[in-house]
């Protein structure tokens, strides 16, 4: 994993973009569109994949939480 659980903050609305920044100042900018249904309120979490996630969505899970425990 590339990027693993990278808490977002969001920041601010530009056009149809959500503008979101780390814990360390750097800003992430998201579609709208990527995000149906987003609370600002909400935690928001990055997580980035050299691999493409496929199979059942309890594999998929699984993967998750072994990864996570390393």
């Amino acid at each position: 994993m590339i990027i693993n659980n990278l808490q977002l903050f969001f920041d601010r609305v530009e056009g149809e973009i959500f503008l979101f920044k780390t814990a360390t100042g750097q800003q992430i900018a998201i579609d709208k569109k990527l995000l149906e249904n987003f609370d600002a309120k909400q935690k928001l979490f990055l997580n980035l994949d050299s691999e493409e996630s496929s199979g059942r969505a309890q594999d998929i899970l699984n993967e998750i939480l072994e990864t996570n425990n390393d």
